[in-house]
């Protein structure tokens, strides 16, 4: 089991222990996670999405982060990059993610444990077809996009639905539908934000603090 830094309150700095993440989560400590979402204009602007697994411990089958993880012992910010790499076989550089800022965040497993999170947010836009990434089996159920428009408009409408095919491991693609509650809950509506972010970002704005 990975070792993680145990931040403290309230400026989440490394307290100097080092714990199991396991461990970290039965204690309800927090812990540094990284977010990197991943835009694209191809067809349209859009936001990648990873789907969850079925058998995932939290939110399964919802849509969340493009790729996300959690950071080793002693790692910094854009160490989280090898997830990246990991999980759907892109190599990005540290100078070419756009940095976000920082959010907490606070989940529950299926088993009851918790996870409290300090994130640390990243974008970068990719403009590859699904089918140039390579998803981890272990790790990556599917892959979608979702265009900027139609998430903007299923956040603020909790009627609304719309289809996107989504990639799954085995190279084949099947049509999902995307509502409000496709994602998990978040407290401070952060894939609302996201959306609204990736807006400014096509809309050429430079300063995109979260």
């Amino acid at each position: 089991m990975e070792e993680v830094d145990i931040l403290l309150p309230p400026m989440f700095e490394p307290s100097g222990q080092i714990k199991t993440r396991k461990q970290a989560y039965v204690d309800g400590d927090w812990i540094g996670t990284f977010n990197l979402w991943i835009v694209t204009r191809n067809p349209e602007p859009a936001i990648i999405y990873q789907q969850r697994s079925p058998r995932s411990t939290w939110a399964p089958n919802l849509l969340d982060v493009s790729a996300a993880g959690h950071y080793k012992a002693g790692e910094k910010l854009t160490d989280g990059l090898r997830e990246v790499d990991e999980e759907l076989g892109k190599h990005y550089a540290p100078d070419e993610i756009i940095r976000l800022g920082r959010r907490l965040f606070v989940g529950f497993n299926t088993n009851g444990t918790s996870h409290n999170n300090v994130v640390e947010l990243y974008m970068i836009e990719d403009n590859a077809l699904l089918e140039e990434y390579v998803l981890e089996e272990a790790e990556v159920y599917a892959l979608c996009a979702c265009p900027v428009r139609e998430l903007l408009q299923a956040h603020q409408d909790p009627s609304y639905n719309f289809s996107v095919k989504a990639r799954l491991q085995d190279g084949s693609s099947v049509d999902i539908s995307v509502n409000q509650k496709s994602f998990p809950e978040n407290w401070d509506d952060y894939h609302h934000k996201i959306a609204l972010v990736a807006q400014r970002y096509f809309s050429g704005e430079k300063d995109l603090l979260y």
